[in-house]
């Protein structure tokens, strides 16, 4: 049995991953954290784990031409498709560590939101570290509003390539954090978040063939 003991390193596929899970920007499932976050005209928001930066570019839209919208992703291939895709403001950094780059320090305590979709669940190695990185970019009485995956998402697929390793040989960690809600109210708190609201809400999520290979 070949065991490996940190969390492995990846490579994403900005075209394979768009292909395969679709549902993670979609209107449907995006709506509810966009109405949470409220963005307003001249606003200036970070958008951690923007990946090609389908929902980056909703938020230029919606601060406008007076607002600043900020992408970070820790995959530079992503970053890359971001650019493409018309974002005006990027950097490639893993936002459990985040380190802003020259050109963007200024910034920083300066941010009315920090937005975030689908990017915390691979944050296993530091919980903490995207909610302290959030809390040193927003202002005071800024708002920090994100959705990710919960307790017991996929449950059976995760068991099942777990199991499919294992017969071949190999033991790897677990790459996601999967909390309950209470879990990490705890944690938005202790970093000196007030916490207004925070759910685990259901969902069923149709996994595409090609998602197989959109992380390699």
């Amino acid at each position: 049995m070949l065991e490996l003991n940190s969390t492995p390193k990846y490579t994403w596929r900005p075209a394979l991953y768009n292909k395969g899970a679709p549902f993670v920007y979609s209107d449907e499932n995006t709506k509810p954290l966009f109405q949470l976050l409220s963005a307003q005209k001249g606003e200036r928001i970070a958008d951690m784990g923007c990946g090609t930066g389908e929902l980056t570019m909703r938020l230029q839209d919606l601060v406008g031409e007076d607002g600043f919208v900020l992408g970070v992703d820790a995959s530079q291939t992503m970053i890359e498709t971001a650019e493409a895709n018309g974002i005006k403001n990027l950097f490639c950094c893993d936002v459990q560590n985040l380190v802003m780059p020259d050109k963007f320090k200024d910034l920083t305590g300066t941010f009315d939101a920090v937005f975030t979709n689908a990017t915390l669940h691979w944050c296993n190695q530091n919980p903490h570290g995207p909610v302290r990185a959030a809390k040193s970019l927003l202002k005071p009485g800024g708002r920090f509003v994100g959705e990710f995956c919960g307790y017991m998402t996929g449950i059976g697929t995760r068991c099942a390539f777990s199991e499919a390793l294992k017969k071949r040989g190999v033991a790897l960690p677990d790459p996601w954090f999967l909390p309950q809600p209470v879990e990490y109210a705890k944690i938005l708190e202790s970093e000196g978040f007030h916490v207004e609201h925070v759910s685990l809400n259901p969902r069923v999520s149709c996994l595409a063939s090609a998602k197989n290979r959109f992380l390699i």
